[in-house]
């Protein structure tokens, strides 16, 4: 499908919603979205990332989109390392717009949330500082990014120095096989994409209003952005290219390693089967929401499964 077939599908979505009911909801942030200067803000949580974060800034640098277009706000959580001098000297030299933001608090969802209410761009995306982007991620991202879409990277594993597939890529790909735009109703397809905080660009309107939970010891990001498409059931779009690449770092300490302590640290995804089931009232059983979560609990289950701690 070309840029010029997706611009065609999307006007198409958006009409009908800007002649149905909704459509006061849905477009109540339309005179904030066009007041904030195209481009994109990248926001990057740091925890003690000074030894880490050599590929990010290189690839930032690099970026194929005008400087002008973009921003990167770094936001130091707890660090007691030289990330600051690390990120400073790359703010003096890269020619990157780059807003450096500091807490004492350890804590990834209070960096974040700290971050989204400096952002300046129409559209926001997140990375972490141990991963890196193509040099094209961020161009691609702007111009597929409008009022109502959330853009859906491809993603590539990085584990123990070698490329590989990432579990969510396989499940992006199916879902845009038949085409590279899909209405709210078909968020469900690429669920697994949902719950990483990663690989998405989505308006800023949209994401400063929804908060990252800073009392969850884990997956503050599953119940994030499944709070963000609760509040805005948005259109997803994927790119026709592989330029919007993220690659993702997998160390021996990440979750999706099922070593000994696996049980530990993903219980806390519990709270957010919890909240699932708190709220299975506040949906109708055919709505997107509902749907998507119906199979975010089923890959949370089937998570912690692994281990045999769910039967």
């Amino acid at each position: 499908m070309t840029y010029a077939e997706i611009a065609a599908i999307r006007a198409l979505i958006e009409l009908v919603e800007r002649n149905g009911s909704n459509a006061p909801g849905i477009f109540a942030y339309e005179a904030e979205y066009d007041a904030a200067p195209e481009g994109i803000s990248v926001i990057v949580p740091v925890h003690n990332g000074a030894a880490e974060m050599a590929e990010l800034m290189i690839c930032l640098a690099n970026q194929t989109l005008d400087r002008n277009k973009f921003e990167v706000i770094f936001a130091l959580n707890g660090c007691t390392d030289t990330s600051r001098l690390t990120i400073d000297h790359f703010a003096a030299t890269s020619g990157v717009n780059a807003v450096v933001i500091e807490s004492d608090v350890a804590n990834v969802a209070h960096a974040r949330n700290e971050a989204l209410q400096m952002v300046r761009f129409r559209h926001a995306t997140f990375v972490d500082h141990d991963d890196h982007l193509s040099r094209g991620y961020l161009e691609e991202c702007v111009a597929l990014s409008d009022y109502r879409s959330v853009v859906v990277s491809n993603i590539i594993k990085i584990e123990d120095d070698v490329l590989a597939e990432d579990y969510a890529q396989k499940v992006v790909a199916e879902g845009f096989q038949t085409s590279n735009v899909h209405g709210s109703d078909d968020i469900a397809l690429c669920y697994r994409a949902y719950t990483l905080n990663a690989i998405k660009t989505a308006p800023a309107y949209m994401l400063r209003r929804v908060v990252y939970d800073e009392n969850l010891a884990h997956s503050e990001d599953v119940k994030y952005w499944r709070d963000v498409f609760h509040a805005f059931t948005p259109i997803t779009v994927k790119s026709p290219t592989r330029r919007d690449t993220y690659y993702r770092r997998v160390f021996t300490h990440s979750l999706s390693r099922k070593h000994i302590d696996f049980y530990d640290k993903a219980k806390p995804r519990f709270q957010i089967l919890d909240r699932i089931e708190q709220e299975a009232t506040t949906h109708r059983c055919d709505t997107p929401q509902r749907k998507f979560d119906a199979q975010l609990k089923e890959l949370i289950f089937e998570t912690l499964a692994h281990l045999g701690t769910v039967s």
